[in-house]
This record gives C-alpha cells, sequence and structure tokens, in this order.
C-alpha cells in the first residue's frame, strides 16, 4: 500500500528517486511551499495539511514537535543508511502497515530489512 511521505533535507535525493512510483512522495527542497532549510515546525504544519509522513534522520523532531503537530514521523535513528535500504524499509512498512495505520513518531531502522 502507497505511502503519502515528506522526505525532510538530511535525505538524500536518491530515496526519492528508489520511491517515486511506488509511493506519493515529496522532497523538502523542491516542495514550493518549503525549500531547503524549513524550520520543523514548517514540516509539521505541511505534514498535516497535506496528510503526508514526514522521513527524517533529524533526532531534534522527537523533542521539539510534539506528536500532536504532525501527521506522523517516520524517525530514522541510523543516519549511515544507504538510500537503497532507506526505501527497503519504508516498502517494507508499507507491505505490513496500511498507511491510516501510522502516526505519531515512528523510530524504524534496520529491524525491518
Amino acid at each position: 500500500m502507497a505511502y503519502r511521505l515528506l522526505l525532510d533535507e538530511n535525505l538524500e535525493h536518491e530515496v526519492l528517486d528508489r520511491l517515486d512510483g511506488r509511493h506519493d512522495v515529496e522532497h523538502v527542497d523542491l516542495a514550493p511551499e518549503l525549500g531547503k532549510g524549513s524550520n520543523d515546525e514548517a514540516l509539521a504544519r505541511y505534514s498535516v495539511e497535506t496528510d503526508r509522513a514526514i522521513v527524517t534522520y533529524d533526532d531534534d523532531f522527537i523533542g521539539d514537535v510534539p506528536p500532536d503537530q504532525y501527521r506522523a514521523v517516520l524517525f530514522f535513528e541510523a543516519d549511515t543508511l544507504p538510500a537503497a535500504d532507506v526505501a527497503a524499509i519504508i516498502d517494507a512498512m508499507s507491505d505490513v502497515y496500511p498507511y491510516e495505520q501510522v502516526e505519531g513518531l515512528q523510530k524504524v531502522g534496520r529491524e525491518w530489512l
């Protein structure tokens, strides 16, 4: 099942390329309403307005933005994961959890591979 995603600026554009076509995905760098350097609150607001889960390595999101201010966050604790692994993990999650069940802060990692 396809996910609606917003990739934070700390994710490589290769992740976008690998997910495009299987998921409805935007990168913050390319979203006209956001752009590189957008703060976490702007991403959270955009995720609610557009019903998108934020994908990030940014651990500031955990403490700085309350869960009721964003649609969902897929937080990758290991920022050294290759783009192919990030995409594979999101694909694996989407095979198990329908998008409607993905909410709040979700810590995800290699256990999905």
